[in-house]
């Protein structure tokens, strides 16, 4: 009895062990490829022949383009701006990458840029006055933290039916920072 037992503990129970290690991997291997080889693209990275894409029937919405070309039409010259901008476009990792990873994949509603170098100066949060709208989007904490961090100001401002040109242009310049207002009247009055 003991020889039997000797030689299922010495012998057997690591070939049971060793084929049970087998089989997981295998089936591992497998669960592993059909997941990344599933989807869009292909295992060497390329899409696919017949990608199942269309076009967005808008890049910005109604409400949201007025806003665009009130805003074009009270901004400086030396200033330009662009809606849906990535917020990783923005700022860049410095050390961890931990809070850089929260918001590498948000949005910001439009930021403006200094035309000479495409600075950020101004980032321009915009919201529906209605409660539900409210409630559906909210602007994140985490990214006002690392704007606030990098010195881009942030912008709230309602969606209306009108924009009066000139209140938008003192709202603008009264949110950027005092340095890039500073700049942008010097400019102005060395260009004239």
């Amino acid at each position: 009895m003991n020889l039997l037992l000797g030689v299922f503990v010495d012998i057997v129970l690591p070939l049971i062990i060793l084929a049970l290690a087998l089989v997981g991997g295998v089936f591992l291997y497998r669960f592993l490829k059909n997941r990344y080889a599933s989807g869009s693209t292909t295992s060497k990275g390329k899409v696919s022949s017949k990608p199942q894409v269309k076009v967005k029937s808008h890049y910005v919405t109604e409400p949201e383009m007025k806003f665009l070309d009130a805003l074009h039409k009270a901004l400086p010259r030396d200033c330009i701006s662009f809606p849906n901008v990535g917020v990783a476009k923005l700022i860049e990792p410095k050390g961890q990458l931990v809070d850089y990873n929260i918001v590498m994949n948000k949005f910001v509603d439009i930021c403006v840029f200094l035309r000479k170098d495409m600075s950020p100066i101004l980032v321009i949060d915009l919201y529906d006055p209605s409660p539900a709208a409210q409630q559906l989007k909210k602007f994140d904490d985490s990214v006002t933290a690392v704007l606030k961090e990098v010195k881009i100001p942030v912008l709230h401002k309602q969606i209306q039916p009108k924009y009066d040109i000139e209140r938008l242009k003192i709202e603008v310049l009264t949110a950027m920072n005092d340095a890039t207002v500073a700049y942008l009247k010097d400019k102005t009055i060395n260009s004239k």
